[in-house]
């Protein structure tokens, strides 16, 4: 671009000298032009063009500096909402009472707000009127969970060191790109109780360690085991599939199904929603299910598959006693497209994995079911 504005330039300079010039060296410069093509001799209607575009792309230039300026405003303004958003709101005013009793347990209205906040804090999901209701449901499952498995833990002599519960936290400061220290102030930014977070993380490594302990011998996986999977792997690769994610909530709990709706069409994180919010044994890995044909899902699903696009988000399905939430993320035709045949150890991997979770879902859904709750508020 320099070198161009310079010739420009050069250019209006020998224009200025040629105008001062007598008749005789006007037609010679014309002549020469004629034949050598040089700028410096170029017709009037050459310097126009020339000057023409260079205005027209400094006038691109500022139009675009000016599109960047307002995208980059209206991106600055989208932050400062996003973050007021997820400011804390007092959910129970200044008094303290009980919220619910488990297994003769208390847990107060200042732990649920300290965990509400908590959820906000490391879900980035604002509470809103559609979704207050949906929040305050879930907070208070995890809050059941956490106290059934620090109950159990302990009944088990399972025990996290605070050495344990310190490495952590680290690790999941590490995990979100920060040190403990910022974690920490981080924490206290969003009126995050440190104690209720830390509890959280208790629960969730004692119950690991529990699950672990309880799965051991029940993990072995048979090479026929294997070989089976293979062959079905192989088998449904001749079918038209689909890759899909799911939320399951059951309809006793499903008052408030449309708002989540809602919500997972404007926000594009399904898979966090799902972490959330399923009651599906998927929900620890976003929903996925990965690659499925029509003929492993019930009618119902595999119709509503069909007539969605790739990333569409389907209306609450009604199954059994459930709501199925279906994202499609891409679908797979036979001949077209190619999937690869897994390692048999990732097949072995893949297995157990499955059976840890099966384990691990009964055991919790067994204890929550012999739990005595009293919610009080």
């Amino acid at each position: 671009m320099i070198k161009y504005i310079v010739t420009v330039t050069s250019f209006i300079f020998a224009l200025n000298a040629f105008a001062q010039a007598p008749l005789s060296g006007q037609l010679d410069a014309a002549a020469r032009a004629a034949k050598t093509g040089s700028v410096m001799f170029a017709p009037q209607n050459q310097e126009d063009e020339a000057r023409e575009a260079y205005e027209e792309e400094m006038r691109a230039r500022a139009a675009y500096e000016e599109e960047m300026r307002a995208r980059e405003e209206a991106y600055r303004r989208a932050e400062e909402e996003r973050l007021r958003a997820l400011k804390p709101v007092n959910l129970f005013g200044n008094t303290l009472k009980i919220y619910a009793i488990i297994n003769g347990e208390v847990l107060t209205s200042r732990d649920m707000q300290d965990r509400v906040n908590s959820f906000v804090a490391t879900t980035q999901i604002p509470i809103t009127k559609q979704n207050k209701e949906l929040i305050m449901d879930k907070v208070l499952q995890t809050a059941i969970d956490e106290k059934i498995k620090l109950q159990e833990a302990k009944k088990n002599n399972v025990l996290i060191s605070s050495a344990e519960l310190k490495e952590g936290m680290e690790n999941f400061a590490k995990s979100n790109g920060v040190t403990l220290d910022e974690f920490s102030n981080m924490l206290t930014a969003a009126h995050v109780n440190q104690k209720v977070f830390l509890s959280q993380m208790k629960a969730e490594m004692a119950w690991a360690r529990l699950v672990q302990k309880k799965a051991a011998q029940n993990l072995r996986i048979s090479q026929g085991e294997i070989k089976k999977t293979i062959e079905n792997i192989t088998k449904n690769n001749q079918k038209q599939k689909f890759m899909i994610s799911e939320l399951v909530i059951s309809k006793k709990n499903g008052k408030h199904i449309e708002e989540l709706v809602s919500n997972l069409r404007q926000d594009p994180r399904f898979e966090l929603y799902a972490m959330q919010f399923s009651e599906s044994p998927t929900a620890k890995n976003g929903g996925r299910l990965g690659w499925v044909s029509s003929e492993q899902l019930p009618d119902k699903l595999a119709t509503a598959l069909k007539n969605m696009k790739e990333n569409d988000v389907s209306g609450p399905i009604g199954v059994g006693n459930d709501y199925y939430i279906l994202k499609l993320e891409k679908k797979y035709t036979p001949g077209v497209d190619k999937l690869p045949t897994p390692s048999e150890a990732e097949v072995r991997q893949l297995l157990q994995g499955k059976k840890m979770e099966e384990i691990s879902n009964k055991y919790l859904k067994d204890l929550r079911a012999k739990a005595i709750v009293e919610r009080k508020a």
